[in-house]
């Protein structure tokens, strides 16, 4: 019963993760580290998609069983 009172938090949070990672840009804005000669800026911004793809599914998830 205490994870149902937690939800919009819980749902807040995997809302404004994605948003935190993107603004981040001192963290991600260089070349090195290479992975496969793709620049990190790169494959950082591929990851943040995942990661946003990923919480953005699990909050509407959340959303949905708490309606």
């Amino acid at each position: 019963m205490r994870l149902r009172s937690s939800r919009p938090a819980i749902t807040v949070v995997l809302l404004v993760l994605p948003c935190l990672t993107a603004m981040a840009v001192p963290l991600y804005a260089r070349a090195e580290p290479r992975l496969a000669g793709v620049p990190f800026f790169y494959w950082y911004q591929f990851g943040c998609l995942i990661v946003t793809v990923l919480c953005l599914s699990v909050a509407l998830r959340l959303h949905r069983e708490d309606a």
